[in-house]
């Protein structure tokens, strides 16, 4: 017989009741926290984590190609078995359980984040073929190749006998400019198996699911040493640069942080923000300097003429130079004044 979970989509009485004697249960609320700790406890100091731990390590010598390396060798292994089984026995000793990671999802993926550290992150996850099918349905223009900017590897878990198309870009570097990000190419196309593991380096390399046939269970590690400083975005039609957008959530907070302090017309943060000229992204620096202008355009002059003299990347030497011109005669206009 159909249950009315089934029917409608809403829980059955006899759920509610047991979701409600829960929420109004402290110790059967502590029971339940205390199964998640002792899974994430377990999780931690087993021995999976620590063979995560040892494959992953931080190394002054050890480049992204030679840890990408490693996390192969270690997604090819059999234990994402266990976890999963652990996962499953936890949520039925315990249906108001939660697994202990943080979940990551978008419109057509969603997962797990079960082990992060300085140089790598490792999440499970699915991508729905449904969800994957409709966002392809529902464009009508180009949409774009996003090359991350760092280097990933990938196990297809279960493949969902997808097909992939491969690409390539200009490298990404530090000293990345839109005038010689040049045009992504297309090199070719794979049907996935399941167990298949790719390494696929983000900041010259990208792919696309063009098609699956059922949903996409896979293991994906992120790969932070060495990365660029930014991902690129290209149009799938004519192949050319759209954008970018920071890889480093620190300069991304820096930038929102410099745009506050900008809109509170907060000018006792002006030395501060002006220590951060020397940022090692390009991006940072012109954001910054920008926010400067926009809170004592006369006190940023002088890092502004620094700035278009001697900042290492072209774009903003070049941008700090038009912008250095006109504001000189705004100021000169406002003495004249």
């Amino acid at each position: 017989m159909t249950s009315e979970a089934n029917r409608t989509g809403a829980p059955a009485p006899a759920d509610r009741a047991k979701s409600l004697a829960w929420l109004a249960d402290r110790e059967a609320q502590r029971q339940t926290q205390q199964t998640v700790d002792a899974f994430a406890t377990d999780w931690r100091s087993g021995g999976l984590h620590r063979r995560l731990d040892a494959a992953f390590a931080t190394a002054p010598d050890r480049s992204a190609e030679v840890t990408a390396e490693a996390v192969r060798s270690l997604l090819e292994g059999d234990w994402l078995d266990s976890l999963i089984v652990g996962l499953a026995d936890m949520l039925r000793s315990d249906p108001f359980a939660e697994p202990p990671f943080p979940a990551i999802y978008s419109d057509i993926h969603k997962g797990l984040m079960v082990y992060e550290s300085p140089d790598v992150s490792l999440a499970i996850g699915a991508i729905n073929i449904a969800q994957l099918a409709a966002k392809k349905s529902a464009h009508r223009g180009a949409t774009s190749i996003g090359f991350t900017g760092r280097m990933s590897v990938l196990k297809f878990v279960d493949a969902g006998d997808a097909l992939l198309s491969f690409w390539e870009a200009p490298p990404i570097g530090a000293g990345f400019s839109a005038t010689s990000a040049g045009r992504c190419v297309r090199t070719g196309e794979r049907r996935l198996a399941d167990g298949d593991v790719l390494v696929v380096d983000g900041r010259r390399q990208a792919y696309v699911i063009e098609q699956a046939r059922a949903n996409i269970l896979l293991l994906q590690a992120e790969i932070a040493r060495d990365q660029a400083p930014v991902g690129v975005e290209y149009d799938s039609g004519s192949l050319s640069y759209v954008g970018c957008n920071a890889n480093d959530d620190g300069a991304s907070r820096i930038q929102m942080m410099a745009t506050l302090l900008r809109k509170l017309d907060c000018s006792a943060a002006f030395p501060v923000m002006a220590a951060l000229l020397d940022h090692p992204d390009f991006f940072v620096r012109w954001h910054v300097m920008r926010e400067l202008i926009g809170i004592d355009a006369r006190a940023a002059l002088p890092h502004l003429r620094t700035m278009a003299a001697l900042d290492p990347h072209d774009d903003v030497r070049a941008t700090a130079g038009a912008t250095l011109a006109h504001l000189e005669q705004v100021v000169g206009d406002r003495k004249a004044a």
